[in-house]
């Protein structure tokens, strides 16, 4: 079957990746794991396994007889869009923390991140095979170039780390990039953040324009007594720039704002 570029299909064809994501997620029988795009199911026989209760989210409709007749009623096929899925209402189905183990599409990158900063308080651990790129961004520390607004979003919720790095030769059709496994979970101290939609706002403000000053991002927000006032107050120079700052930088800003 000929993958299709418009689902963002890079098929995983190398077993030992796929056993290796599945030992880092450390996945046992008593587990509830969802795998989102399981493709031809080099990921879900790994998974499989290891004897976990198996939910499998797949949008391509011709990917459904091969999967069936792979794996019959051993996994919980969804034959769905699962970012148009009611996210709530499926994992409330659950009886324990879920555990999300996938070799995502590429396209579906950003919106399935988006998806899971939101509902995270129902995954008790996620690993993920996505572009190296987006893995660099999502652990990225404060004063690099992958360092962004995604990181803070993220790691406002999550302890993340780069597991394994994979060749994009492990792959077909062969990307144009690299990938990479990230493992997110749980945070184990997560920072005290008084308003929450006032920190996320500050956040996309300051991120709004990368080369841009603070000051001059800002100014979206307040005006230039009221950011003088607190560059005085925080000691935080405004002059810098977006990403230079930590996680407690911005938390500070967005109390004084």
């Amino acid at each position: 079957m000929r993958p299709t570029k418009a689902l963002g299909q890079h098929f995983l064809k190398e077993p030992a990746i796929a056993e290796e994501m599945v030992k880092l997620a450390e996945i046992s029988s008593e587990d509830r794991v969802w795998e989102i795009g399981p493709g031809k199911g080099i990921l879900t026989q790994a998974l499989l396994a290891k004897g976990c209760k198996l939910t499998a989210f797949e949008l391509d409709d011709r990917l459904e007889p091969l999967l069936k007749n792979e794996f019959g009623d051993k996994i919980e096929l969804k034959m769905v869009d699962v970012l148009q899925i009611d996210w709530e209402l499926e994992l409330k189905k659950e009886s324990t923390p879920v555990k999300l183990v996938a070799n995502i599409p590429y396209n579906i990158t950003s919106p399935l991140l988006e998806k899971l900063e939101e509902y995270h308080s129902y995954f008790s651990s996620i690993t993920l095979m996505l572009q190296e790129e987006v893995a660099e961004r999502i652990c990225a520390i404060p004063g690099t170039k992958a360092y962004g607004l995604m990181t803070l979003r993220l790691q406002r919720i999550f302890d993340s780390s780069i597991l394994i790095k994979v060749p994009r030769e492990y792959f077909e059709p062969i990307p144009k990039v690299n990938s990479a496994v990230v493992s997110l979970r749980p945070s184990a101290k997560p920072a005290e953040i008084p308003d929450l939609d006032k920190y996320l706002t500050v956040l996309e403000t300051a991120f709004a324009h990368r080369r841009k000053t603070l000051r001059n991002n800002l100014l979206h927000l307040t005006d230039r007594d009221h950011l003088a006032q607190i560059q005085e107050e925080t000691g935080i120079d405004l002059n810098r720039r977006g990403e230079t700052l930590s996680e407690a930088e911005f938390i500070t800003l967005s109390r004084y704002l």
